[in-house]
């Protein structure tokens, strides 16, 4: 086959699937419909709750097993009345610009009857929360230097884009594929070095913000559920807590670019970085890495 019967079938195929993309996109609108139909009704204020109980904030990064946790937690509030709302899902799904991110969390944070999980961009909502204390805060970190190792693959390879994100998303991910991962690692750093200080400075000294971290989850998943159960201010059904333990596996029998369960084990900077890369996130994160007990 010539390159240029191959450009002709490109040219056909890209035809054939621009016909179908309005019932494309239309299917996909009723099925962000279906999916964050709570969203929805709470950021346009007709979203009612019936109970007083303390709503929860899971902070988070993007490669910290995020969605795992939320779905974690989730389940623990299955007896309560606390409705889950997942704001971040709904906005990437739809391609909202950051001004109407910002404004939705502006309106949609409440602090009785809801849990916000995941919420990843500390600089989208945190500052909007005048009464932090209100809430029942859990903050998970991952070492931010395996976070910015994983973001590359996961962005490069194996990340799933929505319709809504798919040219901005294809093209940052074929620039980042002209990037060596030491390369993308570095370009990354003062964004999430920005993040890490935020939820440094900002939740870790205030009381009812509970830190976990994603290594004890992997490492010591029963002690990590323990604590998490044990600081939320309801009774959580032991039935729920033992399914929870039932289901967790993160065993990875090989490790897969493509997949998005990639690797779990703690340390892998240290096996995909270049040892000059090392030094410098190790020195621009320093204070961060003391606080949160992570070894240099």
């Amino acid at each position: 086959m010539t390159i240029k019967t191959l450009k002709v079938l490109k040219r056909q195929a890209k035809q054939i699937i621009e016909q179908y993309l309005p019932f494309r996109k239309f299917i996909e609108q009723q099925q962000i419909n279906t999916k964050f139909s709570q969203e929805i009704l709470l950021l346009k204020g007709k979203q009612k709750v019936d109970n007083q109980e303390q709503s929860i904030l899971f902070f988070t990064t993007h490669k910290c097993a995020s969605v795992y946790v939320a779905n974690i937690l989730k389940e623990l509030i299955k007896d309560t009345k606390i409705i889950p709302i997942d704001l971040g899902g709904y906005f990437w799904k739809t391609g909202v610009s950051k001004e109407i991110i910002r404004e939705g969390h502006k309106k949609a944070l409440k602090p009785f009857g809801y849990l916000y999980a995941p919420l990843r961009e500390p600089d989208e909502c945190l500052t909007l929360i005048d009464n932090i204390e209100s809430y029942q805060v859990v903050l998970m970190l991952r070492d931010p230097r395996d976070v910015l190792t994983s973001m590359y693959f996961s962005v490069g390879y194996s990340h799933i884009i929505p319709t809504a994100q798919q040219d901005v998303a294809l093209s940052a991910r074929e620039e980042i594929l002209q990037q060596t991962i030491d390369e993308f690692v570095i370009s990354e750093m003062p964004k999430f070095l920005k993040k890490y200080n935020d939820y440094c400075q900002e939740l870790l000294p205030k009381s009812n913000v509970l830190l976990v971290k994603y290594e004890d989850m992997v490492t010591d998943f029963n002690s990590w559920l323990d604590t998490l159960v044990n600081f939320l201010k309801f009774d959580v059904n032991p039935k729920i807590v033992n399914k929870i333990i039932n289901q967790a596996d993160f065993t990875v029998q090989k490790e897969d670019i493509y997949s998005h369960k990639r690797q779990v084990h703690p340390g892998d900077h240290k096996r995909k970085l270049a040892p000059e890369t090392i030094e410098r996130l190790n020195s621009e994160f320093g204070e961060v890495l003391d606080l949160l007990g992570y070894e240099k």
